[in-house]
């Protein structure tokens, strides 16, 4: 069974926090390492939004490394490589690194550029992909990469960290106005017993306007027949799942699972909508499984950080508004705020759809979870430092039958989103 990677794709408009030092935070510790964090929120609306991060350095005092990875060709895998740090923004340095282990960022605003200089991408792989290039394809690589670097002069690749914090913090002000994109990693981390997560960023581009924002995560979860939680259901309209996901642990320089809340969030449903109460049951039973045993399924996640919008009742009113309203002077609606009422601020990973498909030879999920090798207390977090207490586990701050047809994917985002 091979491991999955938890990914984020953002999409929104950015937020840059007005004190310098948070948005690029530098530290210097006595033995030289000078230390970069870059740190900025990304907006899906304006109760929603989610923090992005960046980290990279440097040690004045040592010679420095960067360790990357080598482009394949079609018949040859790619390797580890040590690139000294003095030659890491060299164009043929940057050539060399495979594009997963590059940082790419895309200041194009014009996205018929962007189209055009995609296809000029896809036309380099494609040579570079070969075993044996001619010369005609090498006079021809140099062409392509000639006309990248002309029509896209806002495009940067970098293959460490450090210098696109530089050009982040330089630039992005620049851009702020505009719609973004942003892929990468989610990290996992654990500090006196508390875990924290991050989402560190790979790709950045500028998108149309237009394109519907977005905050999420596709995650694979671990969990048993034990992690589905319903106990507060009736009172709030939410089902708990207490999951695991698997990340790097630093400290014990290993991966491990660290333990995740999940969400299926029911307050849009309508329980007397039949199709709503299928989509409902649909993701619930995903978690309804038998035995003992461990299993996993990759999910599209909806990370949601912000405050939904509540209904507007008689409890919101003053002793004055409801004594207009007895007298016949004013109706409820009258006192509606305008834009509607916010509820409490959550932090929730709201599950939206399972990943019905084969990912890869590994982990084939198209009858569901799958079962897996692990057993329940695999999926204990081993401390590498004693905790003093043990951690009580939170919930995160994680009527009419119808005959028309109905979009699945969009009902499971409107509904579940």
């Amino acid at each position: 069974m091979g491991r999955l990677y938890n990914t984020f794709e953002f999409i929104g408009n950015i937020h840059i926090p007005n004190d310098s030092s948070k948005f690029h935070d530098i530290r210097e510790n006595d033995s030289g390492w000078e230390g970069h964090r870059l740190n900025f929120a990304v907006k899906e609306s304006n109760t929603n939004s989610a923090y992005v991060e960046m980290f990279g350095g440097y040690s004045k005092s040592k010679p420095n490394m960067v360790y990357t990875f080598s482009k394949g060709t079609e018949n040859e895998k790619g390797s580890k490589l040590e690139i000294p740090w003095e030659e890491r923004l060299k164009p043929e340095t940057v050539d060399m690194v495979a594009d997963f282990k590059k940082l790419i960022i895309d200041f194009t605003t014009d996205q018929d550029v962007k189209e055009e200089v995609n296809k000029l991408l896809y036309e380099i792989r494609s040579i570079e992909y070969k075993d044996e290039k001619t010369d005609e394809d090498r006079v021809k690589l140099a062409e392509l990469k000639r006309q990248v670097k002309e029509k896209s002069p806002e495009r940067y690749e970098f293959i460490h960290s450090y210098d696109a914090i530089l050009l982040l913090a330089e630039k992005l002000e620049e851009y702020k106005d505009h719609k973004f994109k942003l892929t990468g990693s989610i990290d996992l981390s654990e500090n006196k017993g508390n875990f924290y997560r991050k989402f560190l960023i790979e790709t950045l581009e500028i998108v149309p306007s237009d394109t519907p924002s977005k905050l999420r995560a596709t995650m694979d979860i671990y969990f048993t027949k034990k992690s589905i939680d319903e106990k507060d259901f009736k009172k709030e309209q939410k089902v708990y799942i207490n999951g695991h996901v698997i990340g790097y642990e630093n400290k014990a320089k290993k991966d491990q699972f660290f333990p995740q809340q999940f969400v299926i969030n029911a307050q849009k449903i309508d329980f007397e909508n039949e199709q709503q109460v299928k989509l409902f049951n649909y993701l619930k039973n995903k978690f309804n499984v038998s035995g003992k045993g461990v299993f996993h399924l990759q999910w599209e996640v909806n990370i949601f950080r912000g405050a939904d919008r509540v209904e507007f009742t008689e409890k919101d009113l003053t002793i004055q508004q409801k004594e207009e309203i007895e007298l016949g002077l004013r109706k409820l609606e009258d006192f509606a705020p305008k834009g509607g009422v916010l509820g409490d601020t959550v932090y929730e990973n709201r599950l939206v759809k399972p990943i019905s498909k084969k990912v890869d030879d590994d982990n084939n999920f198209s009858s569901g979870a799958v079962e897996t090798d692990y057993k329940e207390e695999d999926l204990e977090f081993v401390f590498t430092t004693p905790i003093a207490k043990k951690q009580e586990e939170t919930k995160e701050e994680v009527k009419s039958e119808t005959t028309t047809k109905i979009d699945i994917e969009s009902e499971l985002d409107n509904l579940f989103g």
